[in-house]
């Protein structure tokens, strides 16, 4: 099925000044006027705080273990090249999760950057596409939304924004993941962050297949299947006895 073309809508953006934030998964989007970042969540800040912890509870042990002479030095060694290597990487990441940013969309720099995310705090660029070199920003879901021979219904339905450019180069920008009954939900999310960046952008905003049904058309589907009364059983009929034949003598 063809892409469908979309208009954008009247007021995608905040107005100057304030700020809106969509919440993805793993991700979170904040939406200004004039800019559009595509950050790491709250939930991203956990895994690195608990390493740079552990580092530090490791050089505490060092300090400790030297001035009262109690840990033997295999031990020290142990702990000393475990907060080496633990307490930058977890620093470095842990400033990336607070600061640093996935996907930049600025309207004075007329431009779209994809900032490396690791060990970098967002400030290398891997990809910058201009204005003006954008196609469409697209929202589309991610496999298959029907049950194909031999393959069930997925449980679980991904949308995602992402950028096309002239060339026909797929950019992604951020996505959502929700169970198939709640589709609906997740779709919104997406699309308004993908109208956002449209509008900002000046692209033409696209919904590639159809867009998933109200709450309201999927519980009305949902109790005409169960109100739909089963096919018949054929019984089974026993089969007609066979005659035997006479033997001629």
């Amino acid at each position: 099925m063809e892409p469908s073309a979309e208009s954008v809508p009247e007021s995608p953006l905040p107005t100057p000044g304030e700020k809106r934030r969509i919440e993805l998964n793993r991700r979170r989007a904040v939406i200004r006027a004039e800019r559009i970042d595509v950050r790491p969540s709250r939930g991203a800040i956990v895994p690195p705080l608990l390493g740079f912890v552990l580092g530090a509870g490791c050089i505490a042990l060092i300090v400790w273990g030297v001035v009262a002479d109690t840990l033997p030095y295999w031990l020290l060694a142990i702990l000393l090249l475990f907060a080496l290597l633990a307490v930058p990487l977890a620093g470095i990441t842990l400033v990336y999760a607070l600061f640093g940013a996935n996907v930049v969309f600025d309207k004075a720099k007329q431009s779209g950057a994809w900032q490396q995310g690791f060990l970098g705090m967002g400030i290398g660029t891997t990809e910058l596409v201009p204005f003006w070199k954008i196609a469409a920003i697209e929202v589309a879901e991610s496999g298959q939304s029907e049950g194909t021979p031999g393959r069930p219904t997925e449980e679980f339905v991904q949308w995602e924004a992402a950028l096309i450019k002239q060339s026909g180069k797929r950019l992604r920008i951020a996505g959502m993941t929700v169970p198939r009954p709640f589709a609906r939900g997740g779709f919104a999310e997406v699309r308004e962050l993908a109208a956002a960046i449209a509008a900002l952008t000046g692209a033409p905003l696209r919904i590639a297949g159809p867009e998933p049904p109200a709450e309201a058309e999927e519980q009305a589907a949902a109790s005409e299947q169960q109100a739909a009364p089963l096919p018949a059983r054929r019984r089974a009929t026993a089969p007609a006895p066979r005659r035997k034949r006479a033997r001629r003598r």
